[in-house]
Order: C-alpha cells, then structure tokens, then sequence
C-alpha cells in the first residue's frame, strides 16, 4: 500500500487530463463553494494566477455554459459569489466535463470497444495522428498513477490484477453519470432489482447511492468477462461456497437481464460475480485480520458513543460498519486513489465540518487512532466518505449535535415597550428555538446610562429595532419592527457565524487526548452575560419583574 501512496499524491485526481481553461475555472468555483462567501476579484486573481479580464471572462462563460447547473454572481464592491444553494450542483458540472473532454471519452469508449486499433480512433474522435499520440502519450502517464496500463494493440486498459480496471470504471462511470442516465443497454430498473435481491439475500444494507455503485461494478464486470477479461486464475482454483451457490441459484434473473443486450454468461459468470462485486465476504488474509479490523471500528464508534453521549442503535451501528469493512477490503484489493476529477463527498463533508466541528474532529483524531490498528490510512482515504456516511446513518445523530451548540446570548431592544420586545423575543424563539438565550431590555431607551451600555457588550447580539443612543457595537443588529426576511438571513447567518467563532476557540483550547480517550468534549452551557436589574431573563417569570 504505501509503494502505491508514494508515487502519487493522495486525491491529486486526473485534471492534468483536461486543458488549463477548464481547469481554472474549475478550480474557480471549487474556490467560491469552499469559502461559502463573497471573495473579492483581487483574491481570486491571485489564487487562480490569471488577470482580472480572464477572471471575469470565465465568470461569462461558467454562466453561459454551465448556468443550468450553477450561477456566479458579480458585484463591484464584493466580488465573486455562487448563488446560495447551487453548492451541491458542482458534480453536474464535473459530468458535463467528462463528456466534452476528448480524453474522458476515448476512456470511455475503450472501456466498450477493447478491440479498435489507432486508425480507427483516429477517425472516431476527428483529430490528427499528431493529436491522437499525444493523448495517448498524457492518457497513459494519468493511468499509471492509478496502476493501469493503456494498451495500444488494440487500445484497452489492463492491469495485474483485473479488480483494478472494474474498481476505476466504477468510479469514472459515478462521476460522469451518477446513475443518470444509465450509460449501459441494460434495463437500469432490473438492474437495481437484482442487486436489492442479491443484497437481501447476503444481508448488505445500500441506499440509492450504494445500489448504483454495485449496479455499475455489476454491469462493469459483465462486459469485462464478456470481453475475455476475468478475474486471476488463483480466484478461479478457489473451492465454491455458499455465496456462489446463492448467486448460481439467481441464474435465470441474470439470463432474463441480459436477454436484451448482447451480452452472454461467461464459464462460471457466478465466480466473476461473487467475487468481483460482492468481495467484501472474501479477500481477508485470515479470520484474525477480520476479528481485528471489526474490533477497531467497533472501538472507534465506541469512542464517539462515549464523547457525543447518545446512543447508535445496533442496526445503525451494522450499517457504518458494514461499509466500514467493505472500504477496508476495497483498499486493500485496489490501494490507490479512486477520484477522478472530484471526490462526490467532499462538498457534504465540508458542510458537516462547519456546522459540526467538534464532532468533525472527534471523527478526525479517532480514525487516525485507529489507523495503528489496522494499518490502513483511514483518515487520509476514507475520512469525509466517513463523516458523512455517521451522520446519514446514525438515526438522529444531528438533531442531538444541534441540542449540544452553546446558545448565543441575544439581547433584545426596543423602543416601541416592552410588549413589543416581547413579541420579538416569541417570534425569534418560534424560528431558531433553542440556538440563542434571550434577554430584553426593560427600561426606555430615551434614558440608557453609560453603564448600562456596558452591560451590553456582554452579549453576543443585541437586537434593536432603531438606533441605540451611544451605542456602535459589532454586536449590533438593527431590525424591522416586525423582522423582515431580511433581517432573518441576516439573524440566523450571524448565529451561525458566532457559533463557529466560539466552536474554532474552544477547538484550539481542547486537549486532543480527551478526544482519543473519547472523554466529554462538548462545553456545558457557556456562562451567560452578567445580568442588571434593568434586564428581564428570558427564564424569568414576567409577571415578577413587571
């Protein structure tokens, strides 16, 4: 395994495959979709190494040809920006490019058409011979890096071990469709059928994403075998078990699945199943090596049960350690890098990571921990795939991290009484429930003394509905007398800021030990503003103080 890490840099992908326009402005709104925010054209510049012309020219273009999917927005005075909630649109983009990029698509096409010789492609792709080598010569450099070998009589890819060719075709066909379309002349429906019936029958749980993954390796290792490239001799001397007698059984589901394409069953098509799709019930070295690697998960769930103090039911518990152990064995049957132009779950990690950090960090330093154990980089490959299959999977995982968050402290402000901070104090309650703690201010705002005022800055936010005499604070967000949406977006984003900025400052103050001992890592209830007399606490009884 580490051979295969040295020769390449972990998640480097195949972008040298595509030309330095496409590239940049990839690499544009990757830019804009990580800072989450506006970023001025002179940041940009810098990052992408270009003019402010060249900038704003692909700016024209991402719109123009990628607008289905995504919008860029200007403004002079703050620059650049992708327009909110188009972030999880960027692997439709990524699709778009695999099927304009000359390369992705003689890749593509060997995969179906192993036999064709240079002429032949020559003229499929109309470009000169000239071209053609020189693709050749950058196609075959990028699949080394992946341990693949690009023939040239006739033009096919290969490997030492044919798991490898099936593991990067399924990745590429995941990332060019996703499961839409279907790029295959099967019925895409009978497909998933079987693989659900399959699944069932050998207690693998899968979720859409899951089921399209196997529905690919499936087609991937049908047309492989059909097209004479199998599974090692040593798969093939190995006795049958249950497993393929279960697959055998399944005989006339396959021959009705095929009936319509021209695709046949291979000698002993149930060992090239059973082995090349369903390989998580073999491949271990020994009975000790799958006790160990399934003590150290279970250990490391264990660890983030205990810090996060909320239970993971047994059947959630299968499910992330199911997958766990499947991308154990996936590695170590094919340890190289499986991206090919974008990781499908680095957006939603990056996501998980702002609105959970601490979790983030306890998934961080425990799989690292973990890593000794199993001698497998689990933090380095598997790490964001991780972090958002436990929140996916662990039944109600998040709504529990949500009732951790220390409140932001919220004074409210009005010039219109007290019945009117009341009302925005219920109306903020009704939406943001339990994120802020809200006190009102209880006295006029025509008489507020120096010394009141101090008390103010003890506050995260103080919410008025008009100007505060003397008061210029950051912590001061003025509002409609009745919010506006505005002023909501404007509310809830600062919440979530200020959570973030408390979060990053208790992170650097927390011994990382108490996340490997999984140790209590979550802050008790964050000491409130000193409280005035002239304050009415949000626990306190109205009727009392007035």
């Amino acid at each position: 395994m580490e051979g295969s890490e040295s020769r390449r840099k972990w998640g480097e992908s195949m972008r040298a495959l595509l030309s330095n326009t496409t590239a940049r402005r990839l690499r544009l709104i990757e830019a804009l979709a990580r800072l989450n925010t506006w970023v001025s054209i002179e940041q940009l510049v810098q990052l992408l190494n270009c003019t402010d012309k060249t900038l704003m020219k692909d700016v024209e273009i991402i719109n123009e040809e990628w607008g289905t999917y995504l919008k860029l927005d200007f403004s002079k005075r703050r620059g650049l920006a992708i327009r909110a909630g188009q972030t999880n649109k960027i692997k439709n983009v990524y699709q778009q490019v695999l099927q304009e990029s000359s390369e992705f698509q003689f890749l593509e096409r060997i995969f179906f058409e192993p036999d064709k010789d240079a002429e032949y492609w020559i003229n499929e792709l109309f470009v000169s011979e000239t071209s053609f080598y020189r693709m050749v010569r950058q196609i075959s450099k990028e699949l080394k890096n992946y341990g693949l070998t690009l023939e040239r009589k006739p033009f096919c890819v290969t490997a030492p071990d044919e798991r490898w060719v099936r593991l990067f075709y399924q990745s590429y066909f995941e990332e060019a469709y996703g499961g839409r379309p279907w790029p295959f002349k099967i019925n895409q429906k009978e497909m998933f059928c079987y693989i659900m019936r399959s699944a069932s029958d050998f207690g693998v749980m899968l979720d859409d994403r899951e089921l399209i993954l196997d529905a690919f390796l499936l087609m991937i290792t049908i047309i492989r075998a059909n097209q004479g490239f199998l599974l090692n001799e040593t798969i093939y001397q190995q006795p049958e078990d249950i497993i393929d007698q279960v697959i055998l059984q399944s005989r006339n589901d396959m021959v009705k699945l095929l009936a319509t394409s021209e695709y046949i069953l291979v000698d002993k098509w149930y060992r090239e199943v059973s082995h090349g799709v369903f390989y998580e019930f073999y491949n271990w070295d020994n009975p000790q090596q799958e006790v160990r690697i399934q003590k150290a998960v279970n250990h490391f769930l264990d660890k983030l049960v205990k810090a996060a103090d909320f239970s993971l039911a047994a059947e959630d518990r299968e499910k992330i350690s199911q997958r766990m152990m499947l991308w154990y064995l996936s590695y170590t049957i094919y340890p190289y890098d499986r991206t090919i132009l974008l990781n499908p779950s680095e957006s939603s990690a990056r996501n998980i990571r702002r609105l959970y950090p601490v979790f983030s960090k306890l998934v961080e330093v425990n799989l690292k921990e973990i890593e000794k154990e199993c001698n497998f980089p689990w933090a380095k490959v598997k790490e964001e795939e991780i972090l958002c299959l436990i929140l996916k999977d662990w039944a109600h995982l998040p709504r529990h991290l949500d009732s951790l968050r220390p409140p932001v402290s919220l004074l409210v402000v009005s010039d219109r009484g007290l019945k009117h901070s009341k009302m925005l104090r219920d109306i903020i309650k009704g939406q943001v429930k339990d994120k802020v703690k809200i006190d009102l201010f209880i006295h006029s705002t025509l008489f507020i003394s120096p010394v009141e005022l101090e008390y103010f800055h003890e506050y995260d936010i103080v919410v008025a509905n008009n100007p505060v005499p003397d008061y210029h604070d950051d912590n001061l967000l003025m509002v409609d007398n009745f919010m506006s949406e505005a002023d909501w977006d404007r509310l809830y984003h600062r919440i979530l800021r200020i959570q973030n900025r408390n979060w990053d400052h208790y992170l650097q103050e927390l011994d990382v030990n108490l996340f490997k001992m999984g140790g209590e890592v979550y802050p008790h209830r964050r000491k409130k503003p000193t409280i005035a007399t002239f304050v009415m606490e949000e626990e306190g009884t109205d009727s009392l103080v007035e």
